[in-house]
């Protein structure tokens, strides 16, 4: 079966540089998103953002590999992929209906954190004493940027944004699992196709007749996707994880910036504290990570 990451060169420069395209990208699509979730369903938006991604990313995976590129012998383990993914975009999606783009996405990206957590009964990963202590510093930095006692404070949104979180660390240990033998293309695909499907059936129901140049943000929506999944296939060719993963950290000041600039969001100083601690845990957990290997 295809590898994983196959045609690996060593330029890390241009990796980071195709990384930071990606998570700018990523969070103008969350931006966008929020934008259009006060008109349209989620379902809806996730089916306009799979119909665009399907098709290109099948005729690239098919120039690279052929057919074979599509052959997997785990169908089983793509759907349970598919489930952690589509659950995780409902999860953080719903959250931005409730509480601010910089908020949600700075506790989305303690999903690092869960994922050192749960990388030990799930992949036999144990953490060592280091990461625990910094795992349980990263959780006060999450407390922080909820502000539970605080008159902004929403549970609904906050448990939301959790639970994709959770999901987002589900999602990856699953993809760790598969990377042996599944390429990234064929997972992404698998998953826009089985997303597609599955937000179509809704679509009789649930569509609303874009208006406008909602039609062109709802396909922006599926081209800024797409471009920064291939940005970020193809930073990981030129460089390992644990020199890409700390610049995944930009959504965070990108998404604050975008919450300030769009929708007038602005965060507290106890907020912006508990995104510093956050950020910084999430580095630790990387490089102790790569120390332990």
């Amino acid at each position: 079966m295809v590898s994983a990451v196959p045609g690996h060169q060593h330029h890390p420069l241009t990796g980071i540089l195709l990384t930071l395209i990606a998570m700018s990208l990523f969070s103008c699509q969350d931006a966008l998103i929020k934008h259009l979730l006060a008109d349209y369903s989620v379902f809806q938006i996730l089916f306009m953002r799979s119909f665009v991604i399907v098709i290109p990313l099948s005729c690239i995976l098919f120039y690279r590999f052929g057919s074979q590129g599509f052959r997997t012998r785990r169908v089983l383990d793509h759907f349970k992929r598919v489930s952690f993914n589509l659950l995780a975009f409902l999860s953080f999606y719903y959250s931005l209906t409730r509480i601010d783009l910089g908020q949600a996405t700075a506790i989305a990206m303690s999903a690092p954190l869960i994922t050192t957590v749960l990388s030990g009964p799930l992949l036999g990963e144990r953490a060592t004493g280091r990461q625990k202590s910094i795992v349980a510093v990263g959780f006060i930095g999450v407390l922080l940027v909820i502000q539970p006692f605080t008159g902004s404070f929403d549970p609904m949104g906050i448990v939301a944004v959790m639970i994709g979180a959770l999901m987002f660390s589900l999602l990856v240990i699953q993809t760790r699992k598969m990377t042996q033998t599944e390429s990234t293309e064929l997972m992404v695909i698998f998953a826009a196709l089985t997303i597609l499907c599955l937000s179509g059936v809704l679509m009789p129901v649930l569509w609303v007749t874009p208006v406008g140049q909602d039609w062109f943000l709802l396909f922006g929506v599926g081209f800024i996707s797409l471009f920064a999944q291939l940005c970020i296939v193809h930073a990981y060719r030129f460089a390992p994880v644990y020199i890409l993963a700390p610049f995944e950290y930009v959504t965070i000041p990108w998404a604050l910036f975008l919450g300030w600039v769009i929708f007038a969001e602005i965060p507290t100083v106890i907020m912006l504290f508990g995104v510093a601690i956050i950020i910084a845990c999430g580095l630790g957990v990387i490089q102790a990570e790569h120390r332990k290997a």
